[in-house]
Protein backbone atom coordinates (compact mmCIF):
# COMPACT_ATOMS: atom_id res chain seq x y z
CA UNK A 1 0.00 0.00 0.00
CA UNK A 2 1.14 3.92 -1.34
CA UNK A 3 2.57 4.84 2.35
CA UNK A 4 1.94 8.54 1.23
CA UNK A 5 -1.99 7.45 1.03
CA UNK A 6 -1.41 5.79 4.38
CA UNK A 7 0.11 8.60 6.36
CA UNK A 8 -2.47 10.90 4.66
CA UNK A 9 -5.45 9.15 6.05
CA UNK A 10 -4.11 9.00 9.22
CA UNK A 11 -3.15 12.57 9.43
CA UNK A 12 -6.99 13.52 8.19
CA UNK A 13 -8.47 11.29 10.55
CA UNK A 14 -6.90 12.78 14.04
CA UNK A 15 -7.28 16.12 12.33
CA UNK A 16 -10.87 15.11 12.13
CA UNK A 17 -10.43 14.22 15.77
CA UNK A 18 -9.02 17.30 16.62
CA UNK A 19 -11.69 19.32 15.42
CA UNK A 20 -14.20 17.48 17.15
CA UNK A 21 -12.59 17.83 20.54
CA UNK A 22 -11.96 21.39 19.63
CA UNK A 23 -16.08 21.86 19.80
CA UNK A 24 -15.93 19.62 23.01
CA UNK A 25 -13.25 22.03 24.45
CA UNK A 26 -15.22 25.29 23.78
CA UNK A 27 -18.50 23.68 25.20
CA UNK A 28 -16.39 22.99 28.91
CA UNK A 29 -15.95 24.95 31.96
CA UNK A 30 -12.86 25.42 33.69
CA UNK A 31 -13.66 23.13 36.57
CA UNK A 32 -12.40 19.94 37.68
CA UNK A 33 -15.85 18.28 37.22
CA UNK A 34 -15.99 19.55 33.76
CA UNK A 35 -13.17 18.97 32.01
CA UNK A 36 -13.14 14.85 33.66
CA UNK A 37 -16.40 14.30 33.93
CA UNK A 38 -18.42 16.46 31.89
CA UNK A 39 -20.22 17.88 34.54
CA UNK A 40 -22.09 14.42 34.52
CA UNK A 41 -24.59 15.88 31.59
CA UNK A 42 -23.47 13.14 28.78
CA UNK A 43 -26.67 11.52 27.24
CA UNK A 44 -27.60 7.84 27.00
CA UNK A 45 -26.27 7.78 23.26
CA UNK A 46 -23.17 9.18 23.67
CA UNK A 47 -22.47 7.15 26.88
CA UNK A 48 -23.11 4.21 25.37
CA UNK A 49 -20.58 4.91 22.12
CA UNK A 50 -17.78 6.31 24.84
CA UNK A 51 -18.60 3.08 26.88
CA UNK A 52 -18.12 0.55 23.99
CA UNK A 53 -15.05 2.93 22.12
CA UNK A 54 -13.32 2.88 25.46
CA UNK A 55 -13.91 -1.03 26.07
CA UNK A 56 -12.98 -2.04 22.93
CA UNK A 57 -9.42 -1.13 21.52
CA UNK A 58 -7.35 -2.91 18.87
CA UNK A 59 -7.35 -6.31 20.74
CA UNK A 60 -10.08 -6.73 18.76
CA UNK A 61 -9.23 -6.32 15.51
CA UNK A 62 -5.79 -7.04 15.48
CA UNK A 63 -5.23 -9.34 18.91
CA UNK A 64 -8.84 -11.02 18.73
CA UNK A 65 -8.92 -11.43 14.81
CA UNK A 66 -5.14 -12.79 15.27
CA UNK A 67 -5.55 -15.53 18.45
CA UNK A 68 -9.04 -16.68 16.51
CA UNK A 69 -7.31 -17.22 13.34
CA UNK A 70 -4.11 -19.37 15.19
CA UNK A 71 -6.33 -20.83 17.93
CA UNK A 72 -9.70 -21.41 17.60
CA UNK A 73 -13.39 -20.74 18.26
CA UNK A 74 -12.43 -20.58 21.69
CA UNK A 75 -11.61 -16.77 21.50
CA UNK A 76 -15.39 -16.34 21.15
CA UNK A 77 -16.13 -17.94 24.84
CA UNK A 78 -13.20 -15.98 26.06
CA UNK A 79 -14.58 -12.35 24.90
CA UNK A 80 -18.57 -13.84 25.29
CA UNK A 81 -17.68 -13.97 29.01
CA UNK A 82 -16.75 -10.35 29.45
CA UNK A 83 -20.10 -9.60 28.26
CA UNK A 84 -21.21 -11.87 30.64
CA UNK A 85 -19.17 -9.67 32.95
CA UNK A 86 -21.66 -6.71 32.39
CA UNK A 87 -23.80 -8.39 34.93
CA UNK A 88 -21.72 -6.59 37.32
CA UNK A 89 -22.33 -3.41 35.47
CA UNK A 90 -26.05 -3.84 35.74
CA UNK A 91 -25.61 -5.02 40.06
CA UNK A 92 -23.28 -1.76 40.52
CA UNK A 93 -23.58 0.62 37.71
CA UNK A 94 -26.15 2.66 39.45
CA UNK A 95 -24.47 2.14 42.80
CA UNK A 96 -21.45 3.76 41.56
CA UNK A 97 -23.49 6.51 39.85
CA UNK A 98 -25.64 7.57 43.10
CA UNK A 99 -22.04 7.67 44.90
CA UNK A 100 -20.79 9.85 42.81
CA UNK A 101 -23.70 12.17 43.14
CA UNK A 102 -24.23 11.98 46.29
CA UNK A 103 -20.54 12.39 47.50
CA UNK A 104 -19.39 14.62 44.43
CA UNK A 105 -17.03 11.52 43.27
CA UNK A 106 -15.15 12.00 39.96
CA UNK A 107 -12.73 9.21 39.96
CA UNK A 108 -12.78 5.45 41.05
CA UNK A 109 -10.18 5.67 43.86
CA UNK A 110 -11.72 8.77 45.29
CA UNK A 111 -15.08 6.35 45.80
CA UNK A 112 -12.89 4.40 47.98
CA UNK A 113 -11.18 7.22 49.88
CA UNK A 114 -14.65 8.18 50.79
CA UNK A 115 -16.01 5.08 51.53
CA UNK A 116 -12.93 4.00 53.75
CA UNK A 117 -12.45 7.48 55.20
CA UNK A 118 -8.13 7.16 53.87
CA UNK A 119 -6.47 9.33 51.34
CA UNK A 120 -3.81 7.50 51.46
CA UNK A 121 -5.51 4.49 50.29
CA UNK A 122 -7.19 6.39 47.53
CA UNK A 123 -3.56 7.87 46.61
CA UNK A 124 -1.71 4.16 46.64
CA UNK A 125 -4.85 3.21 44.52
CA UNK A 126 -4.53 5.59 42.19
CA UNK A 127 -0.56 5.17 41.52
CA UNK A 128 -0.97 1.37 41.39
CA UNK A 129 -3.55 2.55 38.55
CA UNK A 130 -0.46 4.42 36.11
CA UNK A 131 1.63 1.55 37.03
CA UNK A 132 -0.90 -1.38 35.96
CA UNK A 133 -2.41 0.74 32.84
CA UNK A 134 1.06 0.91 31.15
CA UNK A 135 0.48 -2.59 29.58
CA UNK A 136 -2.73 -1.97 28.17
CA UNK A 137 -2.00 1.75 26.79
CA UNK A 138 1.20 -0.09 25.38
CA UNK A 139 -1.10 -2.89 23.41
CA UNK A 140 -3.12 -0.20 21.69
CA UNK A 141 -0.10 1.72 20.02
CA UNK A 142 1.75 -1.87 19.34
CA UNK A 143 -1.98 -2.64 17.64
CA UNK A 144 -1.06 0.64 15.48
CA UNK A 145 2.59 0.09 14.74
CA UNK A 146 2.30 -3.01 13.55
CA UNK A 147 -0.63 -2.72 11.27
CA UNK A 148 0.74 0.58 9.78
CA UNK A 149 4.43 -0.84 9.26
CA UNK A 150 2.98 -3.91 7.76
CA UNK A 151 0.59 -2.32 5.45
CA UNK A 152 3.20 0.04 3.69
CA UNK A 153 5.89 -2.99 3.81
CA UNK A 154 7.75 -1.12 6.76
CA UNK A 155 7.90 2.26 4.40
CA UNK A 156 6.41 3.97 7.66
CA UNK A 157 8.40 2.47 10.37
CA UNK A 158 6.60 1.36 13.91
CA UNK A 159 8.10 3.45 15.77
CA UNK A 160 6.61 6.49 13.68
CA UNK A 161 2.89 5.07 13.37
CA UNK A 162 2.99 4.39 17.44
CA UNK A 163 4.21 7.95 18.25
CA UNK A 164 1.90 9.50 15.99
CA UNK A 165 -0.93 8.13 17.21
CA UNK A 166 0.12 8.70 20.75
CA UNK A 167 1.02 12.24 20.18
CA UNK A 168 -2.11 13.43 18.57
CA UNK A 169 -4.34 11.58 21.00
CA UNK A 170 -2.75 13.39 24.24
CA UNK A 171 -3.32 16.43 22.08
CA UNK A 172 -6.61 16.47 22.31
CA UNK A 173 -7.15 14.44 25.47
CA UNK A 174 -5.38 17.52 27.24
CA UNK A 175 -7.07 20.40 25.31
CA UNK A 176 -10.38 18.84 25.39
CA UNK A 177 -11.39 17.14 28.22
CA UNK A 178 -14.38 14.07 28.77
CA UNK A 179 -16.86 16.12 26.70
CA UNK A 180 -14.18 15.84 23.48
CA UNK A 181 -13.61 12.40 24.25
CA UNK A 182 -16.79 10.76 24.15
CA UNK A 183 -17.68 12.77 21.43
CA UNK A 184 -15.00 11.66 19.46
CA UNK A 185 -15.12 7.89 21.06
CA UNK A 186 -18.68 8.50 19.28
CA UNK A 187 -17.41 9.09 15.85
CA UNK A 188 -14.32 6.23 16.46
CA UNK A 189 -17.10 3.52 17.75
CA UNK A 190 -19.26 4.02 14.46
CA UNK A 191 -15.99 3.88 12.40
CA UNK A 192 -15.24 0.38 13.98
CA UNK A 193 -18.17 -1.25 13.32
CA UNK A 194 -18.71 -0.12 9.89
CA UNK A 195 -14.99 -1.14 9.40
CA UNK A 196 -15.44 -4.49 10.51
CA UNK A 197 -18.65 -5.41 9.01
CA UNK A 198 -16.98 -4.20 5.69
CA UNK A 199 -14.16 -6.26 6.48
CA UNK A 200 -15.86 -9.53 7.43
CA UNK A 201 -17.80 -8.85 3.83
CA UNK A 202 -15.22 -8.92 1.66
CA UNK A 203 -12.72 -11.21 3.59
CA UNK A 204 -16.19 -13.82 3.37
CA UNK A 205 -16.26 -13.05 -0.75
CA UNK A 206 -12.28 -13.57 -0.76
CA UNK A 207 -12.78 -17.18 0.57
CA UNK A 208 -15.80 -18.09 -1.59
CA UNK A 209 -18.30 -17.53 0.02
CA UNK A 210 -20.50 -17.99 3.79
CA UNK A 211 -20.98 -21.54 2.63
CA UNK A 212 -17.22 -22.17 1.44
CA UNK A 213 -15.93 -21.05 4.44
CA UNK A 214 -18.06 -23.08 6.95
CA UNK A 215 -17.28 -26.49 5.02
CA UNK A 216 -13.50 -25.90 4.86
CA UNK A 217 -13.42 -25.07 8.44
CA UNK A 218 -15.66 -27.80 8.93
CA UNK A 219 -12.73 -30.09 7.57
CA UNK A 220 -10.63 -29.20 10.42
CA UNK A 221 -13.01 -29.79 13.30
CA UNK A 222 -9.98 -28.80 15.79
CA UNK A 223 -10.37 -24.84 14.54
CA UNK A 224 -14.14 -25.22 15.58
CA UNK A 225 -13.61 -26.38 19.26
CA UNK A 226 -11.38 -26.25 22.22
CA UNK A 227 -8.45 -25.95 22.98
CA UNK A 228 -7.84 -25.46 20.01
CA UNK A 229 -5.27 -26.38 16.69
CA UNK A 230 -2.31 -25.37 19.40
CA UNK A 231 -4.08 -26.44 22.88
CA UNK A 232 -4.20 -22.62 23.75
CA UNK A 233 -7.74 -22.50 24.98
CA UNK A 234 -6.85 -25.84 27.86
CA UNK A 235 -9.28 -25.21 30.88
CA UNK A 236 -6.46 -23.78 33.11
CA UNK A 237 -5.30 -21.29 30.45
CA UNK A 238 -9.06 -19.83 29.78
CA UNK A 239 -9.85 -19.61 33.06
CA UNK A 240 -6.57 -17.33 33.18
CA UNK A 241 -7.76 -15.63 30.48
CA UNK A 242 -11.60 -14.79 30.96
CA UNK A 243 -11.51 -14.24 34.82
CA UNK A 244 -9.59 -10.86 34.46
CA UNK A 245 -12.12 -9.99 31.62
CA UNK A 246 -15.26 -10.56 33.52
CA UNK A 247 -14.20 -8.30 36.55
CA UNK A 248 -13.05 -5.26 33.61
CA UNK A 249 -15.92 -3.35 34.45
CA UNK A 250 -14.93 -3.10 38.12
CA UNK A 251 -11.13 -3.23 37.76
CA UNK A 252 -10.81 -0.72 34.61
CA UNK A 253 -10.83 2.56 36.24
CA UNK A 254 -11.37 4.02 32.53
CA UNK A 255 -14.66 2.24 32.78
CA UNK A 256 -15.46 2.50 35.91
CA UNK A 257 -15.21 6.45 35.70
CA UNK A 258 -18.23 6.15 32.80
CA UNK A 259 -21.12 5.16 35.50
CA UNK A 260 -20.19 8.90 36.42
CA UNK A 261 -21.08 10.72 33.38
CA UNK A 262 -24.51 9.95 32.63
CA UNK A 263 -26.99 13.17 33.05
CA UNK A 264 -29.62 10.71 34.66
CA UNK A 265 -30.45 6.96 35.48
CA UNK A 266 -32.45 6.65 32.47
CA UNK A 267 -29.12 7.57 30.30
CA UNK A 268 -27.15 5.18 32.59
CA UNK A 269 -29.59 2.34 31.61
CA UNK A 270 -29.53 3.50 27.47
CA UNK A 271 -25.74 3.15 28.54
CA UNK A 272 -25.43 -0.54 29.64
CA UNK A 273 -28.04 -0.92 27.30
CA UNK A 274 -26.48 0.15 24.15
CA UNK A 275 -22.88 -1.30 25.03
CA UNK A 276 -24.19 -4.56 25.56
CA UNK A 277 -25.62 -4.28 21.93
CA UNK A 278 -22.64 -3.05 20.39
CA UNK A 279 -20.25 -5.47 21.98
CA UNK A 280 -22.36 -8.47 21.40
CA UNK A 281 -22.22 -6.88 17.44
CA UNK A 282 -18.85 -6.13 17.27
CA UNK A 283 -17.68 -9.86 19.08
CA UNK A 284 -19.63 -11.61 16.33
CA UNK A 285 -17.65 -10.23 13.68
CA UNK A 286 -14.71 -10.29 15.01
CA UNK A 287 -14.54 -13.79 15.96
CA UNK A 288 -16.05 -14.38 12.59
CA UNK A 289 -12.97 -12.34 10.86
CA UNK A 290 -10.83 -14.23 12.74
CA UNK A 291 -12.57 -17.43 11.36
CA UNK A 292 -12.07 -16.78 7.74
CA UNK A 293 -8.39 -15.50 8.64
CA UNK A 294 -7.87 -19.36 9.27
CA UNK A 295 -8.45 -20.31 5.81
CA UNK A 296 -7.31 -17.16 4.04
CA UNK A 297 -3.90 -16.65 5.44
CA UNK A 298 -3.12 -20.19 7.43
CA UNK A 299 0.51 -19.69 7.07
CA UNK A 300 0.96 -16.82 9.59
CA UNK A 301 1.79 -18.27 13.08
CA UNK A 302 2.11 -14.16 14.52
CA UNK A 303 -1.13 -13.06 15.48
CA UNK A 304 -0.23 -9.67 15.62
CA UNK A 305 0.39 -10.17 11.82
CA UNK A 306 -2.80 -11.77 10.64
CA UNK A 307 -4.54 -8.73 10.22
CA UNK A 308 -1.94 -6.46 8.56
CA UNK A 309 -2.08 -9.66 6.28
CA UNK A 310 -5.77 -9.20 5.35
CA UNK A 311 -5.88 -6.13 4.17
CA UNK A 312 -2.66 -6.49 1.87
CA UNK A 313 -5.36 -8.43 -0.09
CA UNK A 314 -8.57 -6.40 0.13
CA UNK A 315 -9.05 -3.54 -2.19
CA UNK A 316 -6.96 -0.31 -1.21
CA UNK A 317 -10.16 2.05 -0.21
CA UNK A 318 -11.52 -0.51 2.10
CA UNK A 319 -7.94 -1.39 3.65
CA UNK A 320 -7.89 2.31 4.63
CA UNK A 321 -11.23 2.15 6.21
CA UNK A 322 -10.41 -0.82 8.24
CA UNK A 323 -7.35 0.58 9.22
CA UNK A 324 -9.22 3.95 10.06
CA UNK A 325 -11.51 2.09 11.92
CA UNK A 326 -8.33 -0.16 13.70
CA UNK A 327 -6.86 3.23 14.75
CA UNK A 328 -10.32 4.74 16.19
CA UNK A 329 -10.17 1.56 18.46
CA UNK A 330 -6.86 2.56 20.09
CA UNK A 331 -7.37 5.95 20.24
CA UNK A 332 -10.81 5.68 21.58
CA UNK A 333 -9.16 3.66 24.47
CA UNK A 334 -5.96 6.01 24.93
CA UNK A 335 -7.92 8.86 25.40
CA UNK A 336 -10.09 7.59 27.71
CA UNK A 337 -7.37 5.76 30.23
CA UNK A 338 -5.26 9.10 29.62
CA UNK A 339 -8.22 10.87 30.78
CA UNK A 340 -8.88 9.09 33.72
CA UNK A 341 -5.05 8.56 34.61
CA UNK A 342 -4.96 12.47 34.53
CA UNK A 343 -8.17 12.59 37.12
CA UNK A 344 -6.45 9.90 39.18
CA UNK A 345 -3.49 11.87 39.67
CA UNK A 346 -5.66 15.34 40.27
CA UNK A 347 -7.61 14.50 42.61
CA UNK A 348 -6.18 11.50 44.78
CA UNK A 349 -1.86 12.26 44.52
CA UNK A 350 -1.95 16.77 43.72
CA UNK A 351 -5.13 17.26 46.02
CA UNK A 352 -4.14 15.05 48.71
CA UNK A 353 -0.45 16.33 49.23
CA UNK A 354 -1.11 19.53 47.93
CA UNK A 355 -5.02 20.07 49.69
CA UNK A 356 -4.46 24.14 49.25
CA UNK A 357 -3.98 23.82 45.52
CA UNK A 358 -7.39 25.25 44.03
CA UNK A 359 -8.75 23.03 41.13
CA UNK A 360 -6.76 25.01 38.39
CA UNK A 361 -3.66 23.85 39.35
CA UNK A 362 -4.08 20.58 40.53
CA UNK A 363 -5.52 20.04 36.56
CA UNK A 364 -2.14 21.73 35.47
CA UNK A 365 0.23 19.38 37.24
CA UNK A 366 -2.29 16.47 36.36
CA UNK A 367 -2.07 17.18 32.52
CA UNK A 368 2.13 17.82 32.51
CA UNK A 369 2.37 14.45 34.73
CA UNK A 370 0.15 12.77 32.28
CA UNK A 371 3.47 13.39 29.80
CA UNK A 372 5.42 11.13 31.65
CA UNK A 373 3.12 7.98 31.83
CA UNK A 374 3.14 8.90 27.53
CA UNK A 375 6.57 8.18 27.60
CA UNK A 376 6.58 5.27 29.69
CA UNK A 377 3.82 3.88 27.62
CA UNK A 378 5.98 4.76 23.91
CA UNK A 379 9.17 2.66 25.71
CA UNK A 380 6.89 -0.36 26.70
CA UNK A 381 5.46 -0.55 23.24
CA UNK A 382 8.98 -0.46 21.60
CA UNK A 383 8.65 -4.24 23.20
CA UNK A 384 6.26 -4.82 20.60
CA UNK A 385 4.68 -7.89 22.89
CA UNK A 386 1.82 -9.92 21.69
CA UNK A 387 -1.30 -7.45 22.31
CA UNK A 388 -3.39 -10.22 24.15
CA UNK A 389 -1.15 -11.03 26.51
CA UNK A 390 -0.79 -7.51 27.51
CA UNK A 391 -4.27 -6.50 27.63
CA UNK A 392 -4.66 -9.94 30.13
CA UNK A 393 -1.69 -8.73 31.75
CA UNK A 394 -3.12 -5.28 32.83
CA UNK A 395 -6.43 -6.31 33.90
CA UNK A 396 -5.05 -9.00 35.99
CA UNK A 397 -3.20 -6.39 38.53
CA UNK A 398 -6.01 -4.49 38.16
CA UNK A 399 -8.31 -7.66 39.42
CA UNK A 400 -6.74 -6.99 43.24
CA UNK A 401 -8.76 -3.90 43.26
CA UNK A 402 -12.28 -5.65 42.87
CA UNK A 403 -13.07 -7.08 46.38
CA UNK A 404 -12.40 -3.57 47.42
CA UNK A 405 -14.53 -1.86 45.39
CA UNK A 406 -17.28 -4.29 45.64
CA UNK A 407 -17.20 -4.41 49.84
CA UNK A 408 -16.92 -0.18 49.59
CA UNK A 409 -20.63 -0.19 47.67
CA UNK A 410 -22.64 -3.32 49.50
CA UNK A 411 -21.00 -4.55 52.77
CA UNK A 412 -21.30 -2.54 55.89
CA UNK A 413 -18.79 -4.01 57.59
CA UNK A 414 -16.06 -3.82 55.15
CA UNK A 415 -13.43 -1.06 56.26
CA UNK A 416 -10.15 0.70 56.04
CA UNK A 417 -8.29 -2.13 57.73
CA UNK A 418 -9.71 -4.58 55.23
CA UNK A 419 -9.47 -2.66 52.34
CA UNK A 420 -5.57 -2.16 53.24
CA UNK A 421 -5.29 -5.82 53.48
CA UNK A 422 -6.79 -7.06 50.48
CA UNK A 423 -5.23 -4.77 48.19
CA UNK A 424 -1.65 -5.90 49.74
CA UNK A 425 -2.13 -9.44 50.27
CA UNK A 426 -3.67 -9.70 46.70
CA UNK A 427 -0.87 -7.24 44.80
CA UNK A 428 1.57 -9.40 47.06
CA UNK A 429 0.42 -12.80 45.65
CA UNK A 430 0.14 -11.40 41.63
CA UNK A 431 3.65 -10.14 42.11
CA UNK A 432 5.30 -13.78 44.32
CA UNK A 433 3.81 -16.23 41.63
CA UNK A 434 4.50 -14.04 38.44
CA UNK A 435 7.99 -13.75 39.74
CA UNK A 436 8.25 -17.74 40.17
CA UNK A 437 6.78 -17.96 36.77
CA UNK A 438 9.99 -16.52 35.53
CA UNK A 439 12.69 -17.94 37.91
CA UNK A 440 11.40 -21.67 38.49
CA UNK A 441 12.27 -24.74 36.22
CA UNK A 442 8.83 -25.86 35.65
CA UNK A 443 10.66 -29.41 35.11
CA UNK A 444 12.28 -29.57 38.94
CA UNK A 445 8.54 -28.54 40.16
CA UNK A 446 5.63 -30.91 41.63
CA UNK A 447 2.92 -31.43 39.11
CA UNK A 448 0.37 -29.58 41.80
CA UNK A 449 3.18 -26.37 41.67
CA UNK A 450 3.36 -26.41 37.86
CA UNK A 451 -0.54 -26.30 37.84
CA UNK A 452 -0.52 -23.58 40.27
CA UNK A 453 1.62 -21.50 38.11
CA UNK A 454 0.29 -21.99 34.97
CA UNK A 455 -3.07 -20.35 36.27
CA UNK A 456 -2.78 -16.83 35.89
CA UNK A 457 -1.47 -14.79 38.96
CA UNK A 458 -4.36 -12.23 38.91
CA UNK A 459 -6.43 -15.13 39.41
CA UNK A 460 -4.44 -16.23 42.45
CA UNK A 461 -4.19 -12.22 43.73
CA UNK A 462 -7.90 -11.89 43.01
CA UNK A 463 -8.90 -15.35 45.14
CA UNK A 464 -6.37 -14.51 48.23
CA UNK A 465 -7.46 -10.75 48.02
CA UNK A 466 -10.71 -11.98 48.72
CA UNK A 467 -10.47 -13.95 51.46
CA UNK A 468 -8.75 -11.62 52.70
CA UNK A 469 -11.29 -8.61 52.93
CA UNK A 470 -13.65 -11.34 54.60
CA UNK A 471 -11.09 -12.00 56.80
CA UNK A 472 -10.41 -8.95 58.13
CA UNK A 473 -13.65 -7.50 58.15
CA UNK A 474 -14.95 -9.77 60.34
CA UNK A 475 -12.50 -9.45 62.91
CA UNK A 476 -12.01 -6.29 63.22
CA UNK A 477 -14.22 -3.03 64.47
CA UNK A 478 -17.04 -2.10 62.02
CA UNK A 479 -16.44 1.44 60.53
CA UNK A 480 -19.63 3.45 61.17
CA UNK A 481 -18.62 5.66 58.40
CA UNK A 482 -18.60 3.04 55.97
CA UNK A 483 -22.04 1.85 57.74
CA UNK A 484 -23.30 5.62 56.93
CA UNK A 485 -22.05 5.53 52.95
CA UNK A 486 -23.71 2.05 51.92
CA UNK A 487 -26.93 3.37 53.76
CA UNK A 488 -26.52 6.41 52.12
CA UNK A 489 -26.60 4.74 48.63
CA UNK A 490 -29.49 1.95 49.76
CA UNK A 491 -31.55 5.20 50.89
CA UNK A 492 -30.66 6.94 47.46
CA UNK A 493 -31.55 4.15 45.07
CA UNK A 494 -34.96 3.11 46.93
CA UNK A 495 -35.76 7.20 46.16
CA UNK A 496 -34.47 6.13 42.50
CA UNK A 497 -36.38 3.14 42.11
CA UNK A 498 -40.07 4.02 43.29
Amino acid sequence: MDPMTVLVSIIAFLAICFFIAHQGKLRTERTIEDYFIARRRIGGFIAAMTYSATTYSAFMMVGLVGLTAIHGVGALGFELVYLMGLMLAVLLGLRFYVAGKKRNIITPAQLLTERYGSPLLGMTVAILYHVFLIPYMAAQLIGVGVLVSGLTNNAIPFEIGALLVIVATLAYTLWGGMRAVAWTDTLQAIVMLASSLTMLFIAFQLAGGVGAVFEKLAQDSSVLGVPGPHNRFTLIAFISMTVPWFFFCVSNPQVVQRFYIPKSVRALRNMIGGFLIFGFIYTVIVTLLGLVAHILVPHIRDPNMVTPTLLTMIWEPIAILVLLGILAASISTLDSIMLTLSSEFAMNVVKVVRPRYDELKALMISRAFMIVIVLATIVFSFTRGFIVELAVMSSSWLLQFVPAFIAALVWKRANKISAYASIVVGVAVTGILTLARYILQPGKLSSWMQTILQLDPGVWGLLAATLTLLAFSVSTKTDERGQRFVKEIEEALRELLK
